[in-house]
């Protein structure tokens, strides 16, 4: 069992309505780049460590509280399974962490899991189940609630791991993008590293990409659509695709508090 847990679901901004009417730019993928043009553009980062921090200052120093589903879905739309959540995030506090809920379809709880962050991008994690008993702490790499979507995927923890790679810059969905390889602090069977792209504007994730021990991808990530709220941009929804399963799952964003 992997003892190392993630740390986060959403680069996140503050708000205390539903997301639709807060949302002064909603933006489809591919055309956020018509928004910030007049923006100027960053200078290229000369080290990996300047990209993820860049993206970690972005997130809210408040406490944060969001609302959504995790929708699985067959290539014609076709849902499969829909598992609400509700997610606390507590960055400003130390030390810094989150705690996620899972609920079925008739809100019931299903599980809950807290996480906190070392300075390692190790964290310290308890889950107890929809009665409070205390569960075994998942694998980073395990599926939730038998989703598409991994605890990898929803925490997006790598953005704290140490060894980081430079790799480039390019274009993706119209921005211009630096990648960042980050590989786990302890090994993690099935994911050798993770590739970032990272919107060198805006700061925030648009695609990942999880690499096995044979550097083939087997998890592919990305952002849909974003939000900006004030003078910070949010994911909406994220779509993950395993490869080779048929299916796909989106994380939604409903509310945010």
């Amino acid at each position: 069992m992997n003892r190392f847990f993630p740390y986060m679901i959403l680069a996140a901004a503050i708000a205390t309505t539903p997301l639709s009417s807060l949302i002064a730019d909603d933006v489809a993928e591919g055309v956020a780049e018509i928004l910030d043009d007049d923006a100027a553009m960053p200078p290229a980062p000369k080290t990996p460590a300047e990209v993820l921090y860049g993206t970690l200052s972005r997130l809210p120093s408040d406490p944060v509280k969001l609302t959504g589903s995790l929708i699985m879905r067959k290539r014609r739309g076709i849902v499969v399974k829909e598992v609400p959540f509700e997610i606390e995030l507590l960055w400003g506090a130390e030390p810094k962490g989150a705690k996620y809920r899972l609920f079925d379809g008739f809100g019931r709880p299903l599980s809950t899991l807290v996480a906190s962050v070392d300075k390692d991008g190790r964290v310290l994690c308890g889950v107890r189940d929809g009665d409070g008993r205390e569960l075994p702490e998942p694998d980073l790499l395990d599926q939730v609630e038998g989703t598409d979507i991994t605890w990898l995927d929803i925490t997006l923890s790598y953005l704290w791991w140490n060894d980081a790679t430079l790799v480039g810059a390019e274009e993706f969905k119209g921005a211009l993008c630096d990648i960042v390889a980050v590989r786990p602090p302890s090994p993690l069977k099935g994911c050798a590293e993770v590739r970032l792209w990272v919107d060198r504007r805006r700061g925030f994730l648009r695609q990942a990409e999880q690499i096995d021990e044979k550097g083939e991808r087997v998890r592919h990530m990305w952002v849909a659509s974003v939000g900006k709220i004030g003078d910070r941009w949010m994911i909406r929804n994220m779509e993950v695709k395993r490869e080779g399963t048929g299916v796909m799952t989106k994380l939604h964003v409903d509310t945010l508090e």
